[in-house]
């Protein structure tokens, strides 16, 4: 592959040569590449086919973000050089955010303690919702939205409003969503 930097013959040039070769602009670079073959007889597979609706999604998603102004601004931010508000909206589609730890130290089954969720995602974390269970039944014993902490913006604060029986075994079930609704799970046990 070759880069083309400050050539006044292909700055800015886009498209194709002869089905041979393709000039392709990343950021403020323009690149020539082969001219990519696809076999029309071969079908897709399964995983190609999802493959292709979860990125067809992503594109519709990533067109709709830098629609919103505001938006576009805040994905720009994040985007390094040579990317732009697309790219990283679409990426943040396709990435999932991560429920790195549940803390229960804080949570002494009784209502007023608290849960603290970690969670990341390469954008931003949008909510987190914890489940408590009682673990013998299976049965839900109470469920919220957790509370951002202001100053650790990775960490979640659930303040439990139930008190389960004593000495009852519970899980504890944290979600967290992204902005473009990607959802991650990571349960603990409490005996």
């Amino acid at each position: 592959m070759a880069k083309i930097n400050e050539n006044l013959l292909v700055k800015g040039a886009r498209g194709n040569v002869g089905k041979q070769f393709v000039y392709r602009k990343h950021g403020n670079d323009t690149m020539i590449v082969r001219m990519p073959r696809m076999n029309k007889n071969a079908g897709s597979t399964d995983g190609q086919q999802s493959t292709r609706e979860q990125f067809t999604s992503a594109a519709m998603y990533a067109q709709g973000a830098v629609k919103n102004a505001e938006l576009k601004k805040e994905y720009q931010k994040k985007a390094p050089p040579g990317k732009t508000a697309y790219n990283m909206a679409l990426r943040d589609y396709l990435k999932a955010p991560v429920v790195k730890k549940i803390n229960t130290d804080q949570y002494k089954a009784v209502a007023g303690s608290t849960v603290v969720i970690h969670a990341k995602d390469d954008f931003r974390v949008v909510a987190v919702k914890v489940s408590i269970y009682l673990a013998a039944t299976g049965n839900l014993l109470e469920e919220g939205n957790a509370v951002l902490d202001p100053i650790n913006r990775e960490r979640w604060i659930y303040t439990a409003t139930q008190a389960p029986a004593a000495g009852e075994a519970l899980k504890i079930v944290g979600t967290a969503t992204d902005l473009p609704g990607n959802e991650a799970v990571l349960e603990v046990a409490i005996p």
